[in-house]
């Protein structure tokens, strides 16, 4: 019997991700350049740490918030994104999952990290906001990390949010692996679920950098941004045009299993 394969629910063309990459970019480039020039969008970060940074929690509720913000750590979302990865491609799901996670972690790495250094933002913590931008910024970081016996990179690298990016890309591509046509579990309903989930930790995570006093509120938002332009770099890796299998050599099957309705639409 031949086995048929549709299209997946969850599998959109390309050009809308492309197009949602290139406007997450923009306005990445907006606020960053809003941080640079100390725009509007930056209005409030003063006010927000002067009333955060009196208020910290102590106790439990600290230790709840690290946690929190701990969500948005390398440690945790690199062995993730990683396992899932390979979860998937031992359910004969190809390299393609792999390789969608290391162009989102290594995206997010080069492109982090230039940010940072050539923003070269103070963090709350010092208690006074200044930017120290320029490509210098980034030979000098170059330098210190190369070249052996170096000194140490002594400029700032607050903006944007280390954390909430790894957030933001991490849980909604492990809602793809675990969920999408290529993933562990193909479900396109569970899909919609787990990508809705997701944006918890993310928000989650971006407020808790803010409310710890780690960032300020705008590095949160920019945070936010990056993670979004190198997630969508990696779902355009992970396919465009994803396929559950067919169950019992049908298209009814094969709608069951990217949890499409049966009946006619």
């Amino acid at each position: 019997m031949t086995s048929h394969r549709t299209v997946a629910p969850d599998a959109p063309p390309a050009a809308p991700l492309l197009l949602g990459l290139v406007a997450a970019a923009a306005a990445l480039a907006a606020v960053t350049w809003q941080v640079l020039v100390g725009g509007p969008v930056t209005a409030l970060d003063w006010p927000v740490h002067v009333f955060v940074d009196p208020r910290q929690p102590e106790g439990p509720l600290l230790a709840a918030a690290v946690v929190v913000a701990r969500l948005g750590q390398r440690l945790v979302t690199v062995p993730l994104l990683l396992g899932l990865a390979l979860w998937a491609a031992r359910r004969g799901r190809g390299l393609r999952p792999l390789w969608a996670v290391l162009t989102g972690l290594g995206s997010l790495a080069v492109l982090g990290t230039l940010l940072k250094v050539a923003v070269g933002r103070t963090p709350p913590v010092l208690g006074v906001d200044q930017v120290a931008p320029g490509w210098d910024n980034v030979v000098a970081w170059a330098g210190a990390v190369l070249v052996p016996g170096a000194a140490a990179f002594e400029g700032y690298v607050s903006f944007p949010s280390g954390h909430s990016a790894n957030a933001a890309l991490t849980y909604p591509l492990a809602a793809w692996l675990l969920f999408g046509a290529g993933g562990v579990f193909p479900d396109a309903r569970r899909l919609r679920l787990a990508l809705g989930l997701s944006l918890v930790p993310v928000a989650a995570v971006g407020v808790m950098m803010t409310v710890l006093d780690y960032h300020w509120l705008s590095e949160s938002l920019g945070g936010w941004l990056l993670g979004l332009v190198v997630l969508l770099a990696a779902r355009l890796v992970l396919g465009v045009r994803g396929a559950a299998p067919a169950a019992g050599g049908t298209e009814v099957g094969s709608r069951a299993m990217a949890g499409e309705p049966s009946g006619n639409s």
